[in-house]
């Protein structure tokens, strides 16, 4: 099972520099895996009306050749065999037949009254979702370990209305805009090459305030970003190389 979406890169979703947003990459990937779902059982409506939603915990993105405005792209997606609670879902991504970026990504099912992970098991009854074997992929996964003290607070951010998803809480989609505001705009001359992992820890609902911190590595091409809310969770963490 797998789905093509195309989509044109618009004048709001691209920074500055003219290439495409990252969050606009997750926007499309977003549609693309809530299309593909919900061609079956499981799709969004079904699944919540036994309060269970499939929430993202995992986002690994690299970029293959800079994707610029108007550029028409066909986004692949693939959804993968389940591995323990997680579901992984991979995404190609091109222009014409140029392999412009490539992700992983790791859902869960989601609890939307007692905001828990749940066992796959919970949908045995409700469907099924077919994994794909086709064009399979992989991305490096970088482990960082950072010392607290090598960390600054570059930010503050209150969750608004406006960031709230149907799951009620802040989406996905806005974690990379949070995460590119504190890298300084000097190192976005070229996204290709670039490399990003969100690892979504919990989630952030209304009102609540996230402290940002960074670190740049020595060779200032890497940073390493970490979110915490005010009642002391993890939000989230990040990585991102340029090449």
């Amino acid at each position: 099972m797998s789905i093509q979406l195309n989509v044109r890169v618009e004048s709001y979703d691209v920074q500055p520099n003219g290439n495409v947003k990252i969050s606009s990459l997750l926007k499309f990937f977003q549609k693309a895996a809530g299309d593909d779902v919900n061609k079956t059982d499981l799709n969004y409506d079904n699944l919540s009306s036994h309060s269970i939603a499939f929430v993202l915990t995992k986002m690994t993105v690299k970029i293959l050749e800079d994707i610029k405005q108007y550029d028409e792209l066909l986004i692949v997606s693939h959804p993968r065999k389940v591995r323990g609670v997680s579901f992984p879902r991979d995404f190609i991504v091109y222009r014409g037949s140029e392999k412009v970026a490539i992700a992983n990504s790791i859902w869960v099912l989601f609890d939307l009254n007692k905001r828990t992970i749940l066992r796959p098991s919970v949908i045995n009854d409700i469907g099924d979702l077919p994994p794909s074997e086709d064009d399979l992929i992989e991305i490096d996964d970088i482990r960082r370990v950072v010392s607290a003290d090598s960390l600054s607070r570059t930010d503050v951010l209150k969750v608004r209305y406006s960031h709230l998803d149907m799951n009620n809480h802040l989406n996905n989609t806005f974690y990379s805009d949070f995460i590119f505001n504190t890298i300084p705009p000097k190192s976005h001359r070229s996204d290709k090459g670039l490399y990003l992992q969100i690892n979504y820890k919990s989630e952030a609902i209304l009102g609540d305030i996230i402290d940002i911190y960074s670190c740049l590595s020595a060779d200032k091409n890497e940073y390493d970003i970490s979110a915490s809310k005010n009642d002391g969770k993890l939000c989230f963490t990040a990585y991102v190389k340029f090449n």
